[in-house]
């Protein structure tokens, strides 16, 4: 490796010893550009650039810190090391030559060679580790301010979408309702209502779910709203509902008789979780095959939990995809590209989970099926104790958990 040094000292006999000194460097070849006076020296660094200087102080006209000062004034793109070189030890001069930009400095009468070579080598690996930081820094400055301009075209682009995809819910919302107004009553069959109904409800839901998006994204993640619920009532709506929407589908819903399934919960944010479970099932298993959904109660921990396992007979998750499968954008590599889905449904859930204090798992075996276990704490001011369970829903009898 060979640098380029620049020696400027008015004495030939110091400047002779000097590159002698560095020609003997058996670690680093030094190219020596030898100049007596600080004025060529500026000259020179204007039109070449050096790796190095090694500069006396004691120079005629303007001295070693002088030229130092001036040259920081050149607006150099690559500002060179600097040991200064002295006849004698004044202290003062060293604090003057390492404010001004000097990396070492030297007392001539007291150095020896290999003091020489270890002070310039040392003082360029300075210089050099120093400009790596530098341009780190401005790199990551630069980084930083595209992520701000690309977040903020994102957030715009979100704005922008959501706001898209409200208008055709509310038109949908809007006819929905008055078709329930202008068809008379003697055509309306409790189908027909309750199809009409779905379709307003999954509206608004669609509108609730468009807004949580975009809070997410944002980093505006509203907190949970927790309230005492009942979660078998929710999951049985969800039974039903999904019986009339995915009717090749038979769902069976497991629960204890006589078990209090309430807790203090946030509704909408395990009725997202419930339907990303139950929607994946039906999605990801062929027509004909049976969803479960059971709910049991666990004591652990000083307390109680409440467990909802959603299990379908569909294509199971491969083994190596189960570490990810919780993770943004990540979907299965038996997935076929046909089967919608944007991967982040199962991040979303578990995230909901996890903010209640509770954990979201998964059992699954290839081309056998999924089962992925919900496990919630009550949370405080809900007293256990049996209930009086809902009637079964049509075509989701509530059998004894096995």
């Amino acid at each position: 490796m060979s640098l380029r040094v620049l020696l400027v000292d008015d004495g030939m006999a110091d400047r002779l010893a000097v590159s002698r000194a560095l020609a003997r460097d058996p670690d680093m070849q030094w190219e020596v550009v030898s100049l007596s006076n600080a004025e060529d020296a500026l000259a020179y660094l204007s039109a070449n650039a050096v790796d190095a200087m090694l500069l006396d102080y004691h120079l005629p006209g303007m001295n070693g810190v002088t030229l130092l000062r001036q040259l920081g004034e050149l607006g150099l793109a690559r500002v060179p090391a600097v040991v200064v070189l002295t006849g004698s030890g004044n202290e003062r001069v060293a604090v003057e030559a390492m404010k001004a930009g000097a990396q070492d400095y030297l007392v001539k009468e007291v150095f020896s060679p290999e003091r020489l070579r270890l002070s310039l080598r040392a003082a360029v690996e300075t210089v050099r580790m120093t400009r790596e930081l530098e341009e780190r820094r401005l790199r990551a400055e630069r980084a930083e301010a595209a992520a701000r301009e690309a977040l903020a075209v994102r957030d715009e682009l979100f704005s922008l979408a959501t706001h898209d995809l409200k208008g055709p819910l509310q038109i949908m919302t809007l006819n929905a309702q008055v078709l329930r107004r202008q068809i008379p009553a003697s055509a309306m069959t409790p189908a027909l209502e309750t199809r009409l109904g779905h379709i307003v409800r999954a509206a608004h839901r669609m509108g609730e779910l468009i807004d949580h998006f975009l809070e997410v994204t944002r980093g505006q993640e509203r907190p949970l709203k927790r309230e005492p619920m009942d979660l078998l009532a929710m999951v049985r709506g969800k039974v039903r509902e999904l019986e009339a929407n995915a009717s090749r589908h038979p769902f069976v819903l497991e629960a204890p008789e006589g078990r209090d399934f309430t807790g203090e919960w946030d509704a909408h944010a395990l009725e997202r979780v419930l339907e990303n479970l139950m929607g994946n099932a039906v999605k990801y298993s062929t027509a004909g095959s049976t969803v479960t959904v059971r709910l049991s109660v666990e004591e652990g921990e000083g307390q109680q939990f409440v467990l909802l396992a959603v299990t379908d007979q569909g294509i199971g998750i491969p083994t190596v995809d189960l570490p990810f499968v919780f993770e943004r954008f990540h979907r299965g590599g038996n997935v076929s590209q046909e089967v919608s889905g944007s991967g982040v449904g199962l991040a979303s859930a578990r995230r909901m989970v996890e903010l209640h204090g509770g954990t979201l798992a998964v059992n699954s075996v290839e081309g056998q099926g999924s089962t992925f276990t919900v496990r919630l704490p009550r949370g405080a001011g809900i007293t256990a104790g049996p209930t009086q369970v809902p009637a079964p829903a049509s075509g989701g009898p509530v059998q004894p958990a096995s």
